[in-house]
């Protein structure tokens, strides 16, 4: 008996923490989401669960597909947390945002628990939800990681200086990863990852440009009634993968090719890395306005009402 009870004390004591860590988050529901949140993250919550219903509309009109309802999101204000909501393996410690198709989750991380606090996590949510609305248009089959990423930052038109200067340094340096590396997976080591996202939203944005918006849907319903990626490839625009992976890479070397004769690498790096930090410093600063405007907001509400929300 003495045996049984102290087993018994033990898996409580264990479970403790993990009542403790569930019992903290917070909820808010729509009719297609739940926004589960922190306690300090209830302004920004409320606004992306807007912000996610606005993007769920977008998205059906686009693709035609999204999931089932409800949609779990997690945002996460701290590293830990974010790890925490996570159902599966960690997550980079670059991610803004993961998403799990079969299980209909987004996990989020707060721009109060992001370096420099970043502005963009409209743009993360949208993107991560796309990777759900896909993988239902695909009815379970599996597409390739070039496809997955490159379609869904094209949806949320994510191109910027960074992707460029990635891209053209490949190119010039003949150091572009093939597609058919990308397909199971992308590489681990950041630089290579960002030469991986670029890659993919560019091959995808060039299949949409050359061949017509209607190209990627009918790649899509190909790969969803089970074809292979090649040949749904030659349905959508007449041509392989690899015949379209060489004439993408010609017509990247005609366009990047003639940047070291008009200037030097270190004038054009310099000039687009300007760019980019002063376009960095005014949404970083842009953020810092908006988080201390939630923070006056909460810091009244907690004064006055308290918030119409639910503990999961």
């Amino acid at each position: 008996m003495k045996r049984i009870f102290f087993f018994v004390l033990v898996s409580l004591i264990l479970s403790v923490p993990e009542l403790l860590s569930a019992a903290s988050w917070l909820e808010f529901r729509s009719a297609h989401f739940i926004m589960k949140y922190q306690k300090p993250e209830r302004k920004m919550a409320a606004y992306l669960l807007q912000h996610a219903e606005e993007t769920r509309e977008a998205i059906l009109r686009d693709i035609g597909h999204t999931p089932p309802p409800p949609t779990v999101i997690y945002l996460a204000p701290t590293w830990d947390q974010f790890q925490e909501a996570q159902p599966g393996s960690e997550p980079p410690t670059w991610a803004a945002g993961t998403a799990y198709p079969a299980r209909n989750l987004i996990c989020l991380r707060s721009p109060r628990g992001m370096k420099g606090g970043r502005t963009d996590i409209e743009e993360v949510l949208r993107h991560e939800y796309t990777h759900l609305a896909l993988a239902r248009a695909l009815r379970g089959n599996e597409a390739p990681r070039w496809l997955d990423e490159g379609f869904t930052m094209l949806q949320t038109k994510r191109w910027n200086l960074s992707r460029t200067y990635c891209l053209s340094r490949g190119v010039l340096s003949k150091s572009l990863i093939p597609l058919e590396k990308l397909t199971d997976g992308f590489p681990h080591d950041q630089d290579q990852a960002q030469l991986a996202y670029a890659e993919s939203l560019s091959f995808v944005g060039f299949i949409k440009n050359e061949h017509g918006p209607q190209a990627l849907p009918r790649f899509i319903r190909g790969m969803a009634n089970g074809l292979d990626a090649d040949t749904a490839l030659r349905i959508a625009t007449g041509l392989g993968l690899r015949h379209l992976e060489r004439r993408w890479k010609a017509e990247l070397k005609k366009r990047y090719s003639w940047i070291p004769i008009v200037t030097s690498f270190f004038s054009l790096w310099f000039l687009a890395s300007l760019l980019f930090l002063i376009g960095y410093w005014l949404k970083r600063r842009r953020a810092k306005r908006t988080l201390a405007q939630w923070e006056d907001e909460e810091a009244l509400a907690d004064n006055s009402h308290p918030p119409r929300s639910s503990q999961s």
